[in-house]
């Protein structure tokens, strides 16, 4: 397994990241449908380059793969990181709601990391607000870390938007986010990344795990 951060740099930089994020997208749709057709209805986050939000013809692309594949648009949630949008913030705008409008959910991405994030959140209409792991593993330990958690769900509840923390790791950090009001999390307590084909069984598990506490 090759961390993004080997070639995401190196595609932007050779011209290659929007045939990347195309294959990507079309991965992500097609696996939606496989999942799907066996009774496991989930929702899938692809991240957008900067690089992307100039590419008008994006919009309607992602449209007629998802219909390809027969795929409600609601089911693929986009990601953006804050300071991606800088890169022209006319056509990031523009990309950005036209996806939005067409039904897919907008994700920004790494929350709290960037220096214009209540701009951003007032300008483009995305329903997802995802808080760094800068301030999710180890918050319980970190007063100031736990502020900024804690003050990022609050806003997102204010703005009707869904709450994801990712960097979860440890117990401590899972009980932490519980109590603050957390929608969603991500990190190595609930999973390693794993192959597509485990997912299904995987996830029958996770459930059977967590209905003593859900009673």
């Amino acid at each position: 397994m090759i961390s993004p951060g080997a070639f995401v740099a190196v595609a932007e930089k050779n011209g290659l990241i929007g045939a990347m994020t195309d294959r990507t997208l079309t991965l992500a749709l097609k696996q939606i449908a496989a999942w799907t057709a066996v009774g496991l209805h989930v929702k899938m986050s692809v991240n957008l380059s900067a690089y992307m939000l100039v590419d008008v013809d994006l919009p309607d692309r992602v449209v007629r793969e998802a219909a390809q594949f027969g795929i409600d648009p609601q089911q693929l949630i986009l990601e953006v990181t804050e300071t991606g949008l800088f890169q022209d913030v006319a056509n990031s705008l523009e990309i950005l709601a036209r996806l939005s409008m067409k039904g897919f959910s907008l994700s920004i991405d790494d929350f709290g990391t960037g220096y214009s994030s209540m701009e951003q959140l007032s300008r483009i209409p995305f329903t997802e607000l995802k808080v760094d792991r800068a301030f999710v593993h180890r918050a319980a330990e970190n007063s100031t870390a736990k502020a900024i958690l804690k003050s990022s769900v609050d806003l997102g509840r204010k703005l009707g938007m869904t709450v994801v923390a990712e960097g979860a790791e440890t117990q401590e950090d899972w009980d932490l986010l519980r109590n603050a009001g957390v929608d969603l999390v991500q990190g190595y307590f609930i999973a390693r990344p794993m192959a597509a084909e485990d997912v299904q069984t995987w996830s029958a598990a996770w459930v059977a795990r967590q209905k003593p506490e859900l009673t």
